[in-house]
């Protein structure tokens, strides 16, 4: 059985927030070094498009750790695979009953619902939606260290 209850906000990011909460930090979370992981070989092309253009911008928004490979990927990938299914689903000619929903439903718009859920909840991860964004407060500048973060030298 996994462990219930909301996943816990990371530490960095309560910080970021103004620990709301107020309770204590947790002053033994690992953290992994500020700086852009390697762009997994398996995404197709177009993920790997999208990888090019969301690193920028995560590192100016200084979200972007070693450690956010495998998340980024599977970000990346359901942008494109989502993509390649709307591209499908347009070329289809689908059928409307009187109320104007479809009579024949493709795989497409499955395949569409569960990458648009994926995106919507990876972008959240990484602080790319407006409502995650208007938690944070950023500082002039972020820590280069650590410990800094959690002593509240972030800015």
């Amino acid at each position: 059985m996994g462990m219930r209850g909301p996943a816990p906000t990371p530490t960095a990011l309560r910080v970021l927030e103004g620990n709301p909460s107020k309770r204590p930090l947790n002053r033994r979370e690992p953290q992994p070094r500020a700086r852009a992981p390697k762009c997994p070989d398996h995404l197709d092309e177009a993920a790997k498009k999208e990888w090019k253009r969301l690193v920028p911008i995560l590192k100016r928004m200084g979200v972007l750790t070693e450690a956010d490979g495998i998340a980024l990927g599977n970000l990346c990938q359901a942008v494109s695979t989502m993509a390649q299914a709307q591209v499908m689903l347009n070329k289809t000619s689908l059928i409307y009953g009187r109320k104007g929903q479809p009579i024949r439903v493709t795989p497409f718009l499955k395949i569409i619902h569960e990458c648009s859920d994926r995106i919507n909840i990876l972008c959240r991860e990484f602080g790319l939606t407006p409502a995650a964004r208007s938690r944070l407060q950023m500082g002039s500048q972020p820590a280069s260290d650590p410990d800094d973060v959690l002593n509240g030298h972030w800015q």
